[in-house]
């Protein structure tokens, strides 16, 4: 069978187009040219990830309907990854590709006539700031999209679906946090700069939700196969628990340091502190063209409480592999280390001990 994943170079993509090759899909990746083409130094696209495994590599932008068409032809399953993802991009951008984008693609796939799923990638962020009354998130509850970036991401879940009427079969997956092997934005900034300065104010006990890479990938494809998932939207998140006194904790134990817990403060007020601070990052970035060292999107998650109901997708059948971060997290670090990304203490021991045994 023929499987078409668009946005394949980068980070999610390059693992779906790994899993699809390994489950004996010929796998068709499309990405833009400039993705295609990137260098080895390049940490966010992974062309030879997606040509090591035996895929097809094809130009696709979803900006342009004559690239689109040729990429989609004869897919029978399409698995939708390619988006901005990106808090500070302009809205336009945003709109660009991930709605009107989508749009282009099922166009493209209504006039081949050739693709029975598309499984499309959705935001588990579609929810909103989790309150007393809407906690665990399940896929039916009101969505709240946040911010421009989620916006869009919902828009484009709405427009995928209403494809249906023109006889394409369409499941969205609504991710919570993926992490794993060549994450280099949203959990790999997390991870990597809690490898700098393992640090967490002692009252950070709200729950991080994260899923493994490649379990996002295995439950994308358990979907596509699934007639009953057709119309449907899934929450995926792994089944543990963790906050950011034990992800601090974590990573210091793997960099071999000490971690710092700083005494417990308003975490309200921390947030407005960080938002302000994340306003004139963002400021200072506009004039000289650089990203903001702090993202105001990214601050708004800060001390919150996320939990993501997953009785949907494990009534279906789905079994987790990592179904607890912190295996994964773990193998995540030391791909980080290997690869020269973060550094570990050059006394790992002793500093780990400290770091087990407490502030």
């Amino acid at each position: 069978m023929k499987a078409l994943v668009t946005g394949a170079t980068g980070f999610i993509g390059s693992h779906m187009v790994e899993h699809l090759c390994e489950q004996g899909f010929d796998v068709v990746a499309g990405d833009l040219p400039s993705a295609l083409d990137a260098p080895p130094e390049d940490r966010t696209r992974w062309p030879g990830v997606c040509r090591a495994a035996g895929a097809k590599l094809v130009a696709l932008d979803l900006t342009d309907q004559e690239s689109t068409s040729a990429a989609v032809r004869d897919a029978e399953l399409v698995f939708h990854v390619a988006a901005v993802f990106d808090y500070t991009a302009p809205e336009g951008l945003l709109r660009a590709v991930n709605v009107d984008g989508t749009r282009t693609l099922f166009d493209a796939l209504t006039r081949a006539g050739s693709c029975t799923r598309v499984l499309n990638w959705g935001a588990g962020g579609i929810y909103g700031s989790p309150g007393p009354n809407v906690i665990p998130f399940q896929e039916s509850g009101p969505k709240r999209p946040s911010n421009r970036y989620l916006v869009s991401k919902w828009d484009q879940e709405v427009l995928a679906h209403s494809y249906r009427q023109h006889g394409i079969e369409v499941t969205s997956i609504r991710p919570t946090s993926p992490y794993g092997p060549r994450a280099a934005y949203g959990s790999g900034q997390l991870l990597m700069g809690l490898a700098e300065r393992p640090v967490a104010f002692s009252n950070l006990t709200g729950n991080i939700p994260f899923v493994h890479v490649r379990d996002l990938c295995r439950a994308a494809l358990h979907l596509a196969r699934l007639p009953v998932a057709d119309g449907e939207a899934y929450n995926v998140s792994d089944e543990g628990r963790i906050d950011a006194v034990a992800l601090a904790r974590l990573v210091a134990v793997e960099m071999g340091v000490r971690p710092k817990m700083l005494p417990p403060l308003p975490i309200p007020l921390v947030r407005r502190g960080l938002s302000g601070a994340a306003r004139l990052s963002r400021a200072r970035a506009s004039r000289t063209g650089a990203r903001p060292f702090l993202e105001y999107d990214q601050v708004q998650y800060f001390g919150r409480n996320y939990l993501y109901s997953i009785d949907k997708l494990k009534a279906t059948g789905f079994a987790f592999r990592w179904p607890q971060p912190e295996p994964g997290l773990r193998d995540t670090l030391r791909w980080y280390v290997d690869q020269g990304w973060i550094k570990r203490s050059p006394k790992p021991r002793a500093a780990a001990v400290a770091a087990r045994g407490g502030d």
